[in-house]
């Protein structure tokens, strides 16, 4: 570092002309800014020179300004990715669905919806006269209403409705055997191009009739066939769009119709049970022999898949976290074509360690998209690698590993629309062949301690 030192020798004025004196001020100002100037480019280049001046391994010491130092990534595929796998079967629990599937798919596939109007509007009032107790049903109806998505119709659809009051009515495998041709009390045959969103199904009059005047149960049981496969989606309690019946209980065309919506009188215990019998989907065949080898998501009733992994401490803890990416190869399942679609969204497990019963765990999850941004959308007749990006999930593990009693670093992939549509996806797990088992490629960046060099 060199420095410039200037010194200057002011001498006195002769007195002279009043444009001399002020010529030679404005030359001794212009001396004085030259020398402020010199000195602040003396100050800069001094700290240009100091900044740089230490040849630093790292880019630890200046990283702004050596430009010419660099941080080392890194690339590597963790094969097994998982600790296990799973497949857990019975998602949602019963009546907590979001509507009511009806699938009729041959031999393979056959769903029923159940509807209970337990309390019968059994009086009416007359215009301009006194209330008076039904003693007589016309016009019975019952009213569905259908989601436009996920529909699949044949070109003629036949609902058939049966009386499915039962003692024993939490008991599955009861109600379905009330599906009978002794116990039908209505049904209708439409075709497809005349089939509307809003669909009334008459009912017999004397059945309704029956149910009011005996102080009955009115339980109805949808079954739906057709000229091939038949995919509904019925809206539900939980969706504003439940299923209701409706009813004239008088030949006087000015009284209005009676509308009746779903009610469950039992059990008194758990209340929860009674709100979740109003309505609900019941699976009488779903024929797709499991695959050995394999975890599913979706499907009737619905499967999700628990996935624990097996990440090193180095990459999770001791690392910053670029890009992760879990991939998965798809095993096709023979349901449907390759038009058909299904998106699989992954939840992060938030049981903690003392929930041992991984099926529950199943069900201890976070919102969609909470960070794992990605899903997938796949046909379940396909096949091949399929990826998902969840970087910032792995980076948040890395973040709770100091955390006592933190949750198992686990994701659960879900259908999106859960037992509403019949559809199911397959993955190779971490028992299948060698090169077909989930893998998870990490990009990342080894952490290192900043300090004076």
């Amino acid at each position: 570092v060199r420095q410039v030192a200037l010194e200057f020798h002011l001498r006195p004025l002769h007195p002279r002309r009043a444009d001399d004196e002020a010529e030679t001020l404005g030359q001794l100002e212009l001396i004085e800014d030259l020398a402020h100037l010199a000195a602040l480019l003396l100050i800069l280049l001094v700290g240009a020179i100091g900044a740089c001046s230490e040849n630093l391994d790292t880019g630890k010491g200046c990283p702004l300004l050596c430009a010419g130092q660099s941080i080392t990534v890194r690339d590597t595929v963790i094969t097994p990715a998982l600790a296990f796998d799973s497949t857990f079967v019975g998602f949602p629990q019963r009546g907590a669905d979001s509507g009511i599937l009806l699938a009729w798919r041959g031999d393979t596939i056959e769903t029923r919806g159940v509807v209970r109007f337990d309390s019968m509007l059994t009086a009416f009032a007359p215009p301009n006269d006194t209330i008076r107790l039904v003693s007589h049903v016309d016009s019975s109806m019952l009213k569905l209403v259908f989601a436009a998505a996920g529909r699949r119709l044949p070109s003629k659809v036949t609902f058939d409705i049966y009386d499915v009051d039962e003692s024993s009515d939490t008991n599955s495998a009861a109600v379905l055997a009330n599906f009978v041709a002794s116990r039908r009390i209505g049904g209708k045959t439409i075709d497809s191009a005349a089939f509307t969103d809003t669909t009334y199904i008459p009912l017999s009059d004397s059945a309704v009739l029956d149910k009011i005047v005996n102080a009955k149960h009115l339980r109805v049981g949808i079954k739906v066939s057709g000229t091939g496969s038949v995919w509904l989606r019925a809206g539900s309690v939980e969706t504003g769009n439940a299923a209701t019946v409706s009813y004239r209980p008088s030949p006087d065309t000015l009284v209005k119709a009676l509308v009746v919506n779903p009610i469950s009188s039992v059990p008194l215990d758990p209340a929860e049970l009674k709100r979740d019998l109003q309505d609900y989907t019941l699976v009488s065949k779903y024929n797709i022999p499991a695959t050995p080898g394999t975890f599913a998501v979706g499907g009737t009733p619905g499967r999700r898949a628990y996935l624990r992994f097996n990440i090193p401490r180095a990459i999770s803890d001791s690392s910053t976290v670029i890009r992760a990416t879990l991939r998965l190869t798809q095993r096709p399942v023979k349901l449907g074509s390759l038009r058909d679609s299904m998106v699989v969204h992954a939840h992060v497990g938030l049981a903690g360690p003392a929930v041992t019963d991984l099926y529950r765990a199943s069900d201890i999850i976070s919102a969609a998209g909470l960070l794992v941004l990605d899903s997938l959308i796949v046909s379940p007749s396909d096949s091949g690698v399929k990826s998902l990006e969840m970087y910032t999930l792995v980076r948040a593990w890395g973040g709770q590993s100091a955390l006592v009693n933190q949750p198992p670093r686990a994701l659960i992939l879900k259908a999106r629309d859960e037992f509403l549509t019949p559809m199911e996806a397959r993955f190779f797990s971490t028992s299948g062949p060698l090169a077909t088992r989930p893998s998870l490629r990490v990009t990342y960046v080894p952490k290192s301690t900043y300090g004076v060099p």
